[in-house]
């Protein structure tokens, strides 16, 4: 007899354990989410049309390799832009209102936003490396040495770009380890009771 006393207060102590889940709370959590998703997208939409029309005006005002350049980043804003739209998929809202509906929608959230800092990490490298080949002729020291425009140029590109391609790699590392984090926690709240 004793021994079952000791299972029910050890079953006690299990259940008192077991992380509460407010699911108003989380309700409104995914709502709030939802809302800064609209607004993030509206955003990205927003840059990627500018970026766009700068790389249409930067084509029709150059030629050779630049006007390449332009073409192929045109192609990339535009080919970025649907995979981040694509990764989002099946993350705007839950199929129910119960905790476990809640919860699998905040995993899809924190996994499709590991995918997307991965696909900034990568297409900021890939852009990146096609400059600095397109810009090749234009780094040889006796070109941008003669030519003080190309040099403020070039000193302007890398004061505003480096520090800001740093800071992109630098969140997106960040981020991918906050959302795995994320991605620990929810699992331990979905797992299935071993009883």
């Amino acid at each position: 007899m004793s021994g079952q006393g000791n299972d029910w207060s050890e079953w006690g102590e299990l259940w008192r354990d077991q992380p509460a889940v407010d699911v108003s709370q989380l309700a409104r959590a995914a709502s709030r989410k939802r809302w800064r998703m609209r607004v993030i997208v509206a955003l990205e939409l927003l840059m990627s049309a500018v970026a766009c029309a700068q790389c249409l005006r930067f084509m029709s005002i150059t030629t050779g390799r630049w006007q390449v350049w332009s073409i192929a980043t045109l192609v990339f804003m535009l080919v970025l832009q649907w995979l981040y739209l694509h990764v989002r998929r099946g993350t705007w809202q839950a199929s129910g209102d119960d905790v476990r509906s809640l919860l699998q929608l905040s995993l899809q959230r924190a996994a499709a936003g590991v995918r997307l800092a991965r696909i900034n990490l990568w297409s900021t490298a890939v852009w990146v490396v096609l400059t600095v080949l397109v810009s090749v002729p234009e780094l040889e020291p006796s070109r941008w040495q003669a030519d003080p425009k190309l040099k403020w140029t070039l000193v302007l590109q890398c004061a505003v770009n480096g520090p800001l391609i740093l800071a992109i790699i630098v969140f997106c590392l960040w981020y991918i380890r906050r959302q795995r984090a994320r991605i620990a926690r929810i699992g331990e709240l979905l797992r299935p009771d071993p009883t």
